[in-house]
């Protein structure tokens, strides 16, 4: 305080006591305003400072910036507390700076944090995706070598037999161009080489219309349509399921039909269950239900209300409403969460169709199912004791697929459904 009270007065004209303005240093060394040292220079008969009496013929006037500058600042300070009041002010309005910036700051941290999480929040959504996308693209690509494959087979196995068949057809033809060199030789009679020139006649009507019946019947190569392809996969198909126990309801009593209902507390959330909870489809929003363990997410499946643990039964499903759709059975300690494995490896057994494979989901890999079995009914037999699932067309009743003997270890088996894009399942 007393350092600005002594600054103070050193910023303070002698002649009139108030801060200087436009200061003038005199030769002797003092400083008075301009207009105050002129005026009393005026006055005086000779020029000479107030303060020492030094005189100045010459009258001669130095400006004093600085002093007026801090004379100036000084001024506007007004009285001594003026200055802590500024400072206080100051403060303040820094203070107060301050705390927009932090308000702001935190204000970009909340967004970028916002941010963040959505960002992990995608990309949590878009691995398991693109690794099911390439599952899918793998198990399509063996399932296609597999098919042409099992052609490869089928071609080779007809060009084998076909070889054999025309073997024989020449091996005739040459026995009666001997019977007619022999005829014109004289050593048959008239009568003999009539009946050998008929007989020659039949056989080569015959072998014109069997080969123009083989060129009609002659299938594409690689066309899952030809006749006699279809004919050796239909005998394919039957092998195997002779091998995998097809066929067996007869031999152990029928199965009794039950009324199923799908459970809204499974459904993944995209699914939308009837009002009698018989029918389900792929809605265009998420339905409203509490998340809980027993829900599938995020894969498109749902279970039936009750489940079986002993007895032969059955149930069955409209399935002819789009081509994305799977049937079956699942256990019930089925996983639910994150990526399942549709095979009874994880705990599923089911036939089903993805626009224009249809096929029984068997581990390691899916088996094909022929495209002329493809149902719009499908039965569903479970015999928990004898441990097999079995698939039934119910149009034409023939056996779709039987998977092999399954191992339940006791559990109770629900059944299980997967709903695609623009498909829907009905239970009959």
């Amino acid at each position: 305080m007393a350092a600005a009270e002594e600054l103070r007065e050193e910023a303070i004209c002698s002649i009139c006591l108030d801060f200087f303005c436009a200061p003038v240093m005199l030769d002797c060394g003092h400083n008075f305003c301009r207009a105050c040292i002129s005026l009393c220079w005026a006055r005086a008969a000779a020029p000479s400072c107030p303060q020492c009496r030094e005189l100045f013929p010459g009258r001669s006037l130095r400006p004093n910036r600085p002093l007026g500058n801090i004379a100036e600042r000084l001024k506007r300070l007004g009285q001594p507390g003026g200055a802590e009041e500024q400072i206080q002010s100051q403060l303040e309005s820094l203070r107060r700076e301050k705390g927009e910036l932090e308000k702001q700051e935190r204000k970009e941290r909340w967004i970028c944090q916002d941010y963040l999480e959505k960002v992990k929040a995608e990309r949590q959504k878009i691995v398991p995706e693109f690794k099911q996308l390439r599952q899918y693209l793998e198990e399509q690509e063996c399932l296609l070598l597999a098919r042409l494959g099992e052609l490869e087979k089928q071609i080779k196995t007809r060009l084998k037999d076909n070889a054999a068949k025309f073997s024989k057809k020449i091996i005739y033809l040459d026995g009666l161009i001997k019977e007619k060199e022999c005829q014109q030789s004289g050593h048959e009679s008239l009568q003999d080489a009539g009946d050998v020139l008929s007989r020659c006649e039949r056989a080569e009507l015959q072998q014109k219309e069997q080969m123009s019946h083989e060129l009609k019947k002659e299938p594409g190569v690689c066309s899952e349509k030809a006749p006699m392809l279809e004919e050796m996969a239909r005998k394919l198909q039957d092998t195997l399921t002779t091998d995998t126990g097809e066929g067996v309801e007869e031999s152990q009593g029928p199965y009794t039909k039950v009324n199923v209902t799908l459970d809204p507390d499974t459904a993944q959330s995209w699914l939308v269950l009837s009002e009698d909870q018989r029918s389900v489809m792929q809605g265009a929003t998420r339905q409203s239900w509490l998340d809980n363990p027993e829900r599938f997410d995020p894969w498109p499946c749902v279970l039936g209300c009750e489940g079986f643990n002993s007895e032969r039964l059955c149930w069955e499903v409209e399935v002819g409403y789009g081509s994305c759709w799977a049937v079956g059975v699942a256990l019930e300690s089925v996983k639910r969460k994150g990526l399942i494995d549709m095979s009874p490896v994880g705990g599923i057994w089911a036939v089903g169709r993805y626009k224009e494979k249809f096929q029984a989901l068997t581990s390691p890999s899916p088996t094909p199912v022929l495209p002329s079995m493809v149902p719009r009914r499908v039965r569903v037999c479970l015999d928990h004791a004898g441990g097999q699932v079995m698939f039934v067309n119910m149009d034409s009743e023939a056996v779709i697929f039987t998977f092999p003997r399954a191992m339940f270890a006791g559990e109770r088996i629900y059944p299980w459904f997967w709903v695609g894009k623009g498909s829907q399942l009905k239970l009959s």
